[in-house]
């Protein structure tokens, strides 16, 4: 199981020292797991970064924004050849999108919440929603949907990760062999939240919410947020991290009720960071420093202690550990001999309790 948060910040998360926002859930998980603390992304920004992880081949320079071409075969095409069955659980838009063709095509199935950012979902608003400052953007289709979400269960974010934790308890025991890619969009903008979230770490904000992030340099320098504006969009960030951390629980829970950790390997990544005020950044412009560019990757693998790993990885090794777990018997996932990177690091770490007269490096 592969779980993409997307714009997921490591600098934030507790399992990699971050104590400005809250992430019980995430952090919990990495305790568990096989935490690689020199995980770097491949391809920028969204596209670029899933076509990395489901055809094994970094994006750029060659190809910019797209869909995957009709001649390239992605994992879920080798896997479903191979009698896996692949599923999607998502609410990113630009899988919908143009520019976006493709990339869930070739899954045994596919569930779309609807809703989120540029989603076309509703051709209307509900006219109790306000809006919130734009930065100069255009308007979005979210100003149509965001006024139907009711409660917390009704944003897209909370809807995917209960949809991936129904099919981990309804489906996954009926599959000897699964992959399942949950492509959630949060926390991504826009960083809208309900309470207690919106107002969590920013409890003294006075007026709406400044949910739409700008996409600049110089940020405060140039005037297009004051020092007090910039702290507001950093907290409004901090609310849905916290909020999807939240709902990640709910995949955890549903690995227990199903009784998946022994045969299942979860890889819990990102496609980028977010500038959020270093270096007067906001959002991804053209500079790839450690905020947007050093991402963090978890993964659980059946029988390994938790270890820390500092190996350099990628995107691309995202791919081939889909490959590698989702072809093996769960009665072998943690001893058969691994064939990529991320694997062989859990694999070594699962082996050494099992090896005598040998030490066993793992990474």
């Amino acid at each position: 199981m592969v779980v993409l948060l997307d714009s997921l910040n490591r600098h934030m998360l507790g399992a990699y020292g971050g104590r400005e926002f809250a992430t019980p859930n995430l952090d919990a998980f990495g305790q568990r797991a096989q935490v690689f603390d020199r995980h770097f992304t491949g391809s920028l920004p969204c596209m670029p970064a899933r076509h990395d992880i489901l055809c094994g081949a970094l994006d750029f320079l060659w190809k910019p924004w797209g869909s995957i071409e009709l001649w390239e075969k992605p994992v879920t095409a080798d896997l479903r050849a191979a009698g896996v069955t692949t599923m999607l659980v998502s609410d990113h838009p630009h899988l919908f999108e143009s520019g976006g063709e493709n990339y869930h095509t070739d899954f045994t199935a596919w569930e779309y919440q609807r809703g989120h950012e540029s989603d076309p979902w509703k051709t209307r608003p509900d006219p109790s929603w306000l809006g919130a400052p734009m930065f100069n953007r255009r308007s979005m289709p979210y100003d149509n949907s965001r006024g139907w979400f009711r409660g917390e269960e009704d944003f897209p974010g909370p809807r995917t990760m209960r949809a991936a934790a129904d099919w981990l308890r309804g489906s996954a025991p009926a599959h000897d062999r699964f992959l399942l890619f949950v492509d959630e969009f949060d926390p991504h903008e826009p960083f809208d939240t309900p309470e207690p979230y919106a107002s969590m770490y920013d409890p003294d904000w006075e007026g709406p919410h400044l949910i739409w992030p700008p996409y600049v340099k110089g940020a405060v320098t140039r005037g297009v947020l004051s020092e007090r504006e910039a702290r507001q969009v950093r907290a409004c960030y901090g609310g849905k991290l916290t909020m999807i951390d939240h709902w990640f629980g709910e995949i955890v829970r549903a690995m227990d009720d199903a009784g998946l950790w022994e045969s299942t390997v979860l890889v819990l990544c990102t496609d980028h960071g977010h500038y959020l005020g270093e270096k007067d950044l906001f959002g991804k412009p053209a500079a790839v420093y450690n905020p947007l560019g050093h991402v963090p990757l978890m993964v659980w693998y059946p029988g390994a202690p938790p270890r820390r790993h500092d190996c350099l990885t990628t995107a691309v090794d995202i791919h081939a550990t889909s490959a590698t777990c989702s072809r093996r018997s769960p009665a072998t996932a943690s001893t058969d001999s691994p064939c990529c990177l991320v694997c062989a690091m859990a694999w070594r770490a699962a082996s050494r309790t099992r090896r005598l007269g040998r030490s066993v490096s793992g990474s």
